[in-house]
């Protein structure tokens, strides 16, 4: 019992240790959650999107090792980085959370990325107060670096998550080395070494932290500045050597591709002197805008930036401070200056970012600014703190001086996320606030495009899309080699049944580009529905051998271009060879009973399948046209808007028994039964041939327990079609589950020789 009671003791002890130590850490955290706390809600917004479609992370867990040997999170300008780590924290989200509603999915995604920043505002704490030995100023810098309104962008958007976890990996590693230099312990060198590693794995910039390392010694010991404090780095070589090594076998010297002006607008400043004096004025924009918050943007590409030449002032303004700034960091750190410190700091972690050394991907983001800020904050306070005591003031009056600015920056971060709600909102805040940047002038023409693809009302969708081709010819009028805008110029085109101006900007996209199976699909979409499908088979073709992730599309696209030119063994091949693939696309079926029908198609349509008792059914282009509009927001997992709209075609067209069946999944994923089995029911009384629809009817009967009834409409199906696959193995299933045997391997037989 002593034993016990001493250990209990100890636990207890080591929690009041803990919180005797990190009490004061709860304020910052508490601030983050305070004015982050409206970003759980959000969508997502930009480049957020592109997790979802990476096919290795959204599996979740069951392939992590394949994370780590080949490219994910594709980036800018179709980079895929090697950040393995921040791959790995999405593809735990697929595996706690994923869910078939979008905006589920990424509020639960956003409150991930809210407890990451949580952490990292308590590692920032940690840090700070083990680097000043000072509770106050650790809480006072750590409040400041939690409520900075640059972070929005990096908190708001869960693409930028590489940034958290890279912070994170890093201050551990700072931490753990400071652990190292007090107790002379070699378990905190090889956890700081593995932390520095695993930092550098989650984003490549974090390889800067290392230049932190000999400065973390000098000014937490009385040594002067020499030589031997950089012994230690020598242990974080190996890691810095792997990582590179690791990222040049994984993705190669494609790391930054061919870039465009609209990526980083050094591409376009041929000449040297200038290109190097707009590089000086980035720099300075960069400590402007750590400083001066307004306006915050999500791009800053070419337009809203401009070459500059040493004729420039603001080259010169920009080239003034900073080696005004250097000189002061100099100085400094010879007398041990905290806030020499934080200028440090900052400068190292803006290296490779800032595009002064290394043109990087982008022009100019706030999220680069993220790491930096800390030493801005540091800076900051201990500039406060100089102040005050050289004016004999308490140190209370800092913390009064901080209250204000705390506030503004508060509301400052708290009013910006809200613009990071989802693209609608961000797109077109941003765009009020200035209209200059090429790329923001691009994407607020894709609100309105998916503004009028809502739109119900023809002459008012029609109108809305006319004005997306203004914005896009003004667009392009001032700078002709936006891609983008051209390909949403063409499916604009499309919408307005303009198939000339539509092929005229898609084959111009693909004039202007390296091969892009995005601009490759949406041209051959045009011929498709242009009546030029022979014209296409080549491009899907060509798509369906380099671009994998897309198959179900090129086989679907492949096999209307083929019915289309009248060569139907082409269009059946490629028709089963989708319904083979992909047993549960819902589209498949509706292809293969186009050969019982003279109507040409194309890749917009949906044929409705005729019934065996040759009873004439309403398939009318309109309600084609409606079901197409539902189905697209069913696929992209807005279920309630495809609900809603099958509900008003319902109304229009009893007869159209597509609408009906979608309806069922919709009612089923619900767990709603009795309504989906109303609808199944209601779809097979218009068209009783349709098999799959037997199949979902059992599905959701079992489901709702109603095996008997489940059991005869899975037995339904296979007599419609006794090559389907999944109701032999809904019944091997029911029947084992009853111990049957003799059932279950009649289904079992019968299926491995279907497979034969």
């Amino acid at each position: 019992m002593k034993v016990k009671s001493s250990e209990n003791q100890n636990y207890i002890q080591s929690k009041s240790f803990f919180f005797v130590n990190y009490k004061w850490a709860f304020l910052p955290i508490l601030l983050a959650l305070l004015v982050y706390s409206n970003t759980t809600q959000n969508e997502f917004a930009l480049d957020d999107g592109l997790i979802t479609q990476d096919s290795t992370i959204n599996q979740g867990l069951k392939n992590i090792g394949v994370l780590f040997t080949q490219k994910t999170l594709p980036d800018s300008g179709n980079i895929k980085p090697y950040r393995p780590i921040t791959s790995v924290s999405f593809a735990l989200d697929y595996s706690l959370f994923k869910s078939s509603d979008v905006k589920v999915f990424a509020s639960k995604m956003h409150h991930m990325q809210l407890l990451y920043y949580a952490f990292a505002i308590f590692l920032t704490f940690v840090f700070v107060k083990k680097l000043f030995k000072s509770d106050l100023t650790a809480t006072a810098i750590a409040s400041i670096f939690a409520i900075h309104p640059i972070h929005t962008e990096v908190v708001a958007n869960i693409k930028s998550r590489d940034e958290i976890l890279a912070y994170i990996f890093g201050l551990l590693a700072l931490i753990f080395h400071l652990k190292f230099k007090d107790l002379n312990a070699k378990k905190w060198l090889i956890g700081s070494i593995i932390f520095y590693f695993l930092a550098t794995l989650s984003k490549e910039n974090a390889l800067l932290f290392i230049v932190i390392i000999p400065f973390l010694h000098y000014f937490t010991a009385p040594n002067k500045l020499n030589i031997e404090l950089f012994n230690d780095v020598k242990w974080y070589l190996v890691p810095a050597i792997l990582f590179l090594f690791l990222q040049k076998n994984i993705i190669g010297n494609t790391f930054i591709t061919k870039l465009t002006q609209i990526d980083n607008m050094l591409v376009g400043i041929p000449n040297g002197l200038d290109n190097f004096a707009t590089r000086i004025y980035l720099v300075g924009l960069y400590l402007y805008k750590i400083v001066i918050l307004n306006p915050l943007l999500y791009d800053y590409s070419i337009n809203y930036l401009s070459k500059k030449t040493f004729l420039s002032p603001e080259v010169w303004v920009s080239m003034l401070v900073l080696i005004s700034l250097l000189t002061f960091i100099y100085k400094g750190v010879l007398q041990k200056s905290k806030v020499a410190f934080g200028f440090l700091f900052m400068v190292i972690m803006f290296a490779l970012t800032c595009n002064l050394f290394i043109q990087i991907g982008a022009t100019f983001a706030e999220r680069f600014a993220f790491t930096p800020s800390l030493g801005f904050a540091i800076a900051l306070v201990y500039t406060l703190i100089y102040v005050a005591q050289k004016i004999n003031l308490k140190i209370i009056y800092v913390g009064l001086v901080l209250l204000p600015l705390g506030l503004l920056y508060s509301f400052k971060t708290y009013q910006r996320n809200f613009d990071w709600k989802n693209n609608d909102t961000l797109f077109t805040h941003d765009y009020n606030v200035s209209a200059k940047s090429f790329r923001i002038q691009n994407n607020y023409a894709t609100v309105f495009y998916e503004r009028a693809k809502n739109i119900e009302d023809q002459a008012v969708k029609q109108k809305k899309f006319a004005e997306t081709i203004v914005l896009l010819d003004t667009l392009t009028s001032n700078y002709a080699g936006y891609i983008e805008a051209y390909v949403l110029k063409g499916i604009c085109y499309l919408e307005l049944k303009d198939c000339k101006n539509a092929i005229s900007n898609f084959e111009q996209a693909k004039k202007m580009s390296i091969y892009i199976p995005n601009i490759e699909s949406n041209l051959g979409t045009g011929y498709i529905n242009c009546e030029q499908s022979k014209d296409a088979i080549p491009i899907f073709q060509k798509l369906l051998q380099t671009d994998p992730l897309q198959e179900q599309l090129y086989l679907r696209n492949l096999g209307v271009a083929y019915y289309n030119i009248k060569n139907t063994d082409s269009a059946k091949y490629f028709f089963n060879t989708l319904k083979e693939k992909y047993p549960d696309n819902v589209e498949v079926d509706n292809y293969l009973k186009l050969f019982s029908s003279t109507v040409k198609t194309s890749v917009a349509n949906v044929n409705q399948p005729s019934s065996t008792d040759n009873k004439v059914v309403t398939n009318s282009n309109h309600s084609k046209i409606d079901f197409n509009e539902a189905y697209k927001f069913y696929q992209s997992g807005n279920k309630e808007k495809a609900k809603q709209l099958l509900l008003v075609l319902t109304k229009k067209d009893k007869n159209f028994a597509m609408s009906f069946s979608v309806l069922g999944l919709i009612a089923d994923e619900k767990n709603d039964f009795a309504q989906a089995e109303n609808y199944y029911k209601t779809s097979l009384s218009i068209n009783p041939s349709d098999y799959r629809i037997y199949y979902n009817l059992g599905n959701t009967q079992t489901r709702a327990g109603k095996k008997e009834e489940a059991i005869k409409n899975f037995e339904r199906c296979l007599k419609l079609n006794p090559t389907y696959a999944n109701p032999y193995k809904a019944l091997i299933i029911y029947y084992k589950s009853i111990n049957d045997v003799e059932k279950s391997k009649y289904y079992e037989d019968a299926l491995r020789k279907l497979s034969q």
